[in-house]
């Protein structure tokens, strides 16, 4: 069974529906999110609503979270977990360096052109299957 955390930093992202990813073989995929704020059980207000000096204070502190949650699901799952972001937001951006760092697989949820983050390893298509990140 292979984990996908889904990374939400914005009251955009949200709204938007969760992504669906389709592994080879038929592997199972267990969901779960990320919200960029102090409280997981109150996401009221993320990360990229916030002002210039709270996401100064909050942005070491959620890294550091983020790098503790990947690494422990690494370490429990015994596979890479993947991480899917949406966007280029200072929170899809801290989630993809932590978790690179952690010792999970970025993958760019969203069908944008913008060009994907820098630890990017995967790209997630239209029907929801994994390709590699073509630099």
């Amino acid at each position: 069974m292979r984990h996908a955390i889904i990374v939400v930093g914005s009251e955009e992202q949200r709204a938007l529906p969760v992504p669906e990813v389709k592994l080879r073989d038929d592997e199972a995929v267990r969901t779960s999110t990320w919200f960029a704020c102090s409280n997981q059980d109150d996401p009221s207000l993320l990360l990229d609503e916030r002002g210039v000096l709270t996401r100064l204070v909050l942005a070491p502190i959620l890294f550091y979270k983020f790098y503790l949650l990947v690494h422990n699901t690494k370490l429990w799952a015994g596979k890479r977990p993947l991480l899917l972001l949406r966007g280029r937001s200072l929170a899809s951006r801290i989630a993809a360096y932590a978790g690179s760092w952690g010792g999970g697989d970025v993958v760019k949820a969203d069908q944008t052109d913008a060009s994907a983050l820098g630890p990017t390893r995967f790209v997630l298509d239209a029907d929801g299957n994994l390709k590699l990140h073509a630099d």
